[in-house]
């Protein structure tokens, strides 16, 4: 019985990739602008969607965004849906390299406080290491995000 569920929740993950692919593309600055606008005020939050801008592959591939991102009708912010993206990540069919899935589970870890995987940090190369670095001193508290981003308060 486990082995169904198993397959199902699987299924299910692979017909939401699929399904995202077919969402119309968005700027990255889009993306970014209603991330950090959801995440205001909360270091955790700001971290994560510094590392997700920052590295860059979250904001350009609609087959991500498109099933991990609620918006507001508006269309003014986006939250990530950190259980689909954490799912995404760890699934063992997942289409993403070593470097993303470790980046996104990173996010997550911050997120939610969940399992981080440290061991896989050797993944990423120099720029996407010290993107998380900063991210990690943004969620500390101690580095502003705006000042991170390097625009004014």
């Amino acid at each position: 019985m486990n082995t169904q569920h198993s397959t199902t929740d699987h299924d299910d993950a692979a017909a939401k990739r699929r399904a995202g692919a077919a969402v119309p593309a968005l700027s990255s600055e889009v993306i970014e602008a209603a991330l950090y606008r959801a995440a205001q005020g909360h270091a955790a939050s700001e971290a994560a969607a510094y590392i997700l801008t920052e590295e860059g592959s979250f904001v350009r591939r609609a087959d991500l965004y498109a099933v991990c991102l609620t918006w507001t009708d508006d269309g003014r912010y986006a939250t990530v849906q950190w259980d689909t993206l954490r799912a995404l990540a760890e699934s063992p069919d997942s289409p993403y390299d070593e470097a993303l899935r470790t980046l996104l589970l990173l996010c997550c870890g911050l997120h939610d406080d969940g399992p981080v995987p440290l061991t896989r940090l050797s993944s990423l190369d120099t720029t996407n290491a010290r993107i998380v670095a900063r991210g990690i001193h943004i969620a500390t508290g101690k580095l502003p995000l705006w000042q991170a981003l390097g625009s004014a308060p």
